[in-house]
């Protein structure tokens, strides 16, 4: 038997080929040579239907494994006398090599689809990191607003000079060095006009300034370097 290409490279090409004769009857050999050590699958009855169905088993049977790459020769078998012999014969070939596989769309699809995946995902990421960045950026805004209002008295200048001067008077040690009594009772009322005046102007650009006052009492007797720290910078 002459060698050959392979000439069908389908399963449906190598069962319209069976389909064209009468006879039931086939061998399938791996490669060309038609020996008993090559035989694949043989069917000798006379039921078409069942000679093509069990075709049809074995076409899958190879199709399922990709890296049977083999070349096959189906032999379609005839009656002569009390012999059965060939009647015709053709090669298929039904896996190819991978680097010789055609075209095909649904792996195309497949691998775009993987890399589509791949893309959501990345960009899920960077939507939790610029999310999580805009909390962290929501905290720090919280907490500028609730410091707000003593923030922006510290920053006036003029509230900064103005509130030093009464911080000086609100805060004097209770026990008073003795002096003379009526230079000591005016630097009181001095004292007194004084926080009166700032209270009245400190109104007009804080509206909580009681609390941020009580804050300010509340540090110096309870972190008295930090309220130093703030009439430092006061004074500067």
């Amino acid at each position: 038997m002459a060698t050959w290409k392979p000439e069908l490279h389908t399963a449906d090409a190598v069962l319209s080929y069976y389909d064209q004769f009468d006879n039931a009857g086939y061998s399938v050999y791996a490669g060309h040579k038609q020996d008993a050590q090559s035989c694949r699958y043989t069917y000798t009855g006379e039921d078409k239907n069942i000679g093509r169905e069990q075709l049809q088993d074995a076409l899958s049977s190879i199709l399922s494994n990709p890296d049977n790459t083999n070349t096959y020769c189906i032999v379609i078998l005839g009656q002569k006398g009390k012999k059965i012999e060939a009647i015709n014969s053709i090669t298929f070939q039904l896996n190819k090599h991978q680097s010789l596989q055609p075209y095909q769309p649904q792996q195309m699809a497949g691998y775009q689809n993987s890399a589509l995946l791949g893309e959501l995902n990345s960009l899920k990421s960077q939507i939790a990191a610029l999310q999580m960045k805009l909390d962290e950026e929501e905290e720090e805004e919280e907490e500028e607003t609730e410091e707000g209002g003593l923030a922006g008295f510290f920053k006036n200048p003029v509230m900064q000079n103005m509130l030093i001067q009464q911080l000086q008077g609100m805060f004097m040690p209770t026990t008073k060095v003795t002096n003379v009594a009526g230079v000591l009772d005016g630097a009181e009322a001095d004292q007194d006009t004084k926080i009166d005046e700032a209270i009245e102007v400190l109104k007009q650009f804080d509206a909580n300034l009681g609390d941020d006052l009580l804050l300010l009492a509340e540090m110096a007797l309870n972190d008295k370097q930090q309220f130093n720290f703030l009439l430092k910078m006061l004074r500067k």
